[in-house]
């Protein structure tokens, strides 16, 4: 391996390694502008020149296309290097509009910063500056072209690296324009990656211009809840309002960047019409009167008609203490549930993908960049996980054939085969392909059950069709396979087909990996603690029956996922008692005969559990309360001094549920029973193993539940 001195300083590095990553690893910070770890570099804008003292190239050299090479001497300080560095600096600032007290960049500029480290203070040019006409990208990206640096970063995210055509470089020379060929908005789900890669600033957060600089937010690290895949977000808050949602790296999960859905889907925290007021029967309350009423018309409730008549439902988009906390209050009061998911198929489905990803199955998205070949079955990535099409996007510029089979029309920005299958025939489609791409000698190494499983699979002489002869030539080819199984329009059987066909993969190809498609944010943690047996859509029988007589909700609506609208409107009017917990305006708590408010994930934090069976933590970025847009004139905070925070009666889920109980739990520190890891590890022993919230992981851990082996290699799964 290649060993090099930078600055005086000996480090030894793997071949290939650019010198400014050399750099890096020894802590030395050499300026760039281009350079990005994710994208790479082309040499664009030459400020991070250094000077090579000893080697195969001396002199002036750009450390971001220059490889590392065994003998070679580097100096970041040399006179030569710093003076070009300052030079490149100066002409850089040109045409720049030096409008930095204006721009919503200031205070997080990489051009900032670097020209005041390069030592360039005094404008020395008296010429007429170039000036562009700037563009309307629409609602969520402002354009400032005039601010341009031409460093190529976000050509080079947006076309090469996400994949999308519609935002380009135009023009030759000093007329070089970074846009689209006509105004409108940007189509990629990604675009709002644009504000975070630009170094200056050409592109800013529209919807959060002139809100504030770095330093006015408070800033927490958080998770988005939008879809099943915990990509790692900053949130910046002010004045009890989050104003920002920018991508936090991981090395695991989102690597550098966010999708827009998770970027800018935070506007319901500060709605205008978000309840934060408890309320019994339409009248406003304090939240300790709102949860002494429910705990008092409970226990009438329960001593009339017995605690099975009390039912409860949760939602996926709640954190673990809060669905821990709704289990062990079922198991303690006797109550029906948990119910988490909405009906019996998506609650046996995702139970059955969690149970069948074992955990040297299951794979990250960065693992599944990698990967030489991607089968997604039944998953639509952009609309249902979109960072989940970026980590294929990335894994079809590797080299990766990618096909999808779906009874859906899939669009992606890649090249990918589509296989059109109805959901009913989606197991015997995958039947065909592995009994193509499998021998049955591989079968033979996992067991007389996998022979006979392989014997059953649809013939491959009888079966085969000319669609697919190129997809199990691809799978006969690769290496590194990840099968994509989504839950949402595939029947239960084709999930542990799914991992049955893993299993089978591994004896030949034992870098094959596995990645189920889950509901909600929570969707992992929710079969694991939820009651599967008691799904809403039996819950809603019970209510039309008379077996259920008072209904808890806690953040979530029926009515988001119930087909007949009708028919639960009139089973919800049959109740005695419909009691919800929320922070959003939902039909269901516009019908609530007791509504107590909950706090969101930016007030509250917590843990979640995404798809490959990480859990991670959020943590609060501010207590939550009106913000103060709303209840003043202007966003200037009041000039008197009160005791409370307006609206702020809102406290996280799981310690307002638990109230119900008369006994919330205490601090993590009390090893007592009334410890929310107790309840956790009561609601699965494989929490048990979760670290104390101080030393949690950055990147969290990842649970390995024990397998379901009694459901693999069901011949009569095939049809």
């Amino acid at each position: 391996m290649p060993k090099l001195i930078i600055d005086n300083r000996e480090i030894t590095v793997l071949p290939g390694t650019k010198v400014i990553d050399a750099a890096q690893a020894l802590g030395i910070m050499i300026p760039r502008f281009c350079f990005h770890p994710a994208l790479g570099a082309v040499g664009a804008c030459r400020v991070c020149a250094v000077k090579v003292l000893e080697g195969t190239h001396t002199g002036i050299q750009m450390s971001c296309m220059l490889e590392a090479d065994d003998g070679m001497v580097v100096s970041t300080t040399d006179a030569d290097a710093v003076d070009f560095r300052k030079s490149v600096i100066e002409w850089l600032m040109v045409n720049h509009p030096h409008d930095c007290p204006v721009c919503d960049e200031g205070g997080h500029c990489l051009l900032q910063d670097m020209t005041v480290s390069g030592g360039h203070g005094i404008r020395r040019f008296a010429g007429k500056k170039r000036t562009h006409r700037d563009q309307d990208l629409g609602p969520l990206v402002r354009h400032e072209m005039n601010r341009c640096i031409q460093c190529y970063r976000c050509v080079r995210f947006y076309r090469e690296f996400a994949g999308y055509p519609d935002l380009g470089v135009m023009g030759i020379g000093s007329r070089v324009y970074f846009g689209r060929h006509r105004e409108g908005a940007l189509e990629s789900p990604f675009s709002g990656n644009l504000i975070d890669i630009c170094p200056t600033g050409v592109y800013t957060d529209k919807p959060a211009r002139f809100k504030g600089r770095r330093w006015d937010f408070q800033r927490s690290d958080s998770l988005c809840i939008h879809c099943c895949l915990g990509c790692r977000t900053v949130v910046s808050a002010r004045y009890r309002e989050v104003d920002r949602v920018e991508a936090r790296f991981s090395t695991r999960v989102n690597g550098h960047f966010i999708c827009d859905r998770g970027r800018y889907g935070f506007y319901y925290a500060a709605a205008a019409d978000r309840p934060r007021w408890a309320r019994v029967n339409g009248r406003k309350v304090s939240r300790e009167k709102a949860i002494q009423a429910a705990g008092e018309t409970l226990k009438q409730i329960t001593d009339q008609s017995g605690a099975g008549t009390v039912a409860v439902a949760g939602s996926t988009r709640s954190n673990l203490e809060t669905l821990a906390t709704i289990r062990h209050l079922c198991r303690e009061k006797g109550w029906t549930g948990p119910s988490v998911l909405s009906d019996r198929s998506t609650a046996r489905k995702v139970k059955t993908a969690v149970l069948r990803l074992e955990p040297d199955m299951a794979v990250s998205l960065q693992q599944m960049a990698s990967a030489d070949f991607i089968l997604a079955v039944g998953a639509d990535p952009v609309n249902e996980a979109p960072m989940l099409a970026m980590a294929m996007r990335q894994a079809f510029r590797n080299g990766a054939k990618i096909t999808v089979l779906d009874p859906r029309p899939v669009d992606l920005s890649m090249d990918f085969q589509h296989l059109p299958a109805a959901p009913e025939t989606l197991a015997s489609h995958l039947g065909v392909l592995l009994k193509n791409s499998v021998d049955r000698t591989a079968a033979k190494t996992l067991g007389q059950e996998a022979v006979t499983f392989y014997d059953a699979l649809p013939d491959a002489e009888t079966r085969q069709e000319d669609r697919i002869t190129s997809v199990v030539e691809d799978l006969r080819r690769c290496r590194r396979p990840v099968i994509v199984c989504g839950t949402a329009v595939v029947p239960e059987t084709v999930i542990g087909l799914t991992a049955d066909i893993l299993l089978l993969l591994r004896p030949m190809k034992e870098q094959a990996g596995l990645f189920f498609l889950m509901p909600g944010a929570n969707g992992f943690g929710a079969a694991l603690i939820s009651d599967h047996q008691a799904a809403f859509d039996q819950i809603l029988e019970g209510m039309e029956s008379g077996a259920i007589r008072a209904l808890i909700l806690v953040e979530t609506d029926p009515f988001r996922y119930c087909p007949d609208r009708k028919r639960l409107k009139r089973a919800l009017e049959r109740l005695d008692l419909l009691v919800v917990f929320d922070y959003v305006q939902s039909p269901a708590a516009a019908s609530a005969d007791i509504f107590i408010p909950t706090a969101t994930i930016h007030e509250s934090g917590g843990l979640f559990v995404n798809a490959e069976g990480r859990v991670q933590r959020a943590l609060p970025a501010f207590k939550g309360g009106i913000p103060v847009a709303q209840i003043h004139a202007g966003n200037h905070p009041p000039r008197i001094f009160r005791k409370d925070i307006p609206g702020g009666q809102t406290g996280p889920a799981w310690e307002t549920v638990s109230m119900l109980a008369g006994d919330p739990p205490e601090p993590e520190k009390d090893r007592g029973r009334k410890n929310l890891k107790a309840w956790l590890t009561e609601a699965h022993p494989v929490f048990a193993k979760l670290p104390p919230m101080d030393d949690f992981p950055e990147d969290g851990i990842r649970l390995a539940p024990e397998p379901d082996v009694r459901t693999r290699f069901r011949p009569g799964e095939i049809v």
